[in-house]
């Protein structure tokens, strides 16, 4: 078991005690039999196919409604380019705000990276890393009242900048439950977006409803993850199909 899965999995338990073209281009889903490791290689390898061109990447995870599973995907995503790909990977959690929303590291931190670049400090101070790995969470703002900077196109762009010059992977965690509005608003500034999906859950006009959006503000969809995915096939029989 490696250091930083470690790390992950003890943050986790600790947490109980104390261009691209806008239309659909991926999908990925837990399929049995194989890892959620292994899926989320896998999706690694289409966003770097689709990607190509861009070396340091700036990527969005969305989901529609609460519960659909969004920081567990990111945190197995960032985990897997770290671990499997020698990817150095940021990322940054838009609900941190949220004391019941810190699932994804159960870490406490002093800034986050909006604090910091109102002040006009040093981003260093808002990274958070995990042991000696190239894994580094950061909240957006540790004031629940501070939005993130979409009207601001300058300093959002000077603030991206700063970051891909730093990680090759940014990873957004816009979890459901955040303010939709903002989220949506953010897309137009990320090379792309990742939904996920509960599967069998999630209505189908509730999905398109929100890619609408997403292209409405001028982001860019990578494709959609399906997560909780359910069988009832039984396993012997599953494995014979």
């Amino acid at each position: 078991m490696s250091n930083i899965y470690e790390a992950l999995e003890q943050a986790c338990r600790e947490k109980t005690s104390s261009g691209v073209s806008p239309q659909m281009a991926l999908q990925t889903e837990v399929s049995r039999g194989i890892s959620l490791g292994e899926e989320m290689s896998w999706l690694h390898h289409q966003i770097e196919y689709l990607l190509a061109t861009t070396p340091h990447k700036l990527i969005q995870f969305l989901g529609s409604r609460r519960g659909e599973g969004v920081s567990t995907i990111v945190r197995e995503f960032a985990k897997v380019a770290v671990e499997k790909h020698g990817k150095s990977v940021l990322v940054l959690d838009s609900a941190y705000q949220d004391p019941a929303r810190r699932i994804n590291f159960n870490v406490t931190c002093e800034y986050g990276w909006l604090d910091l670049m109102e002040k006009g400090e040093l981003l260093d101070k808002a990274f958070f890393r995990f042991g000696d790995s190239n894994l580094f969470f950061a909240p957006v703002s540790v004031q629940a009242s501070l939005a993130p900077p979409v009207e601001d196109i300058s300093a959002t762009v000077t603030l991206w900048k700063k970051l891909r010059e730093r990680f090759d992977l940014i990873l957004i965690d816009s979890s459901s439950d955040t303010n939709t509005a903002e989220s949506i608003a953010l897309c137009r500034n990320v090379d792309g977006v990742v939904l996920v999906v509960e599967a069998g859950k999630t209505r189908r006009r509730v999905v398109e409803s929100m890619k609408k959006k997403i292209l409405a503000n001028g982001g860019s969809i990578l494709g959609v993850v399906l997560n909780k995915r359910r069988y009832y096939i039984p396993d012997a029989l599953y494995k014979k199909l």
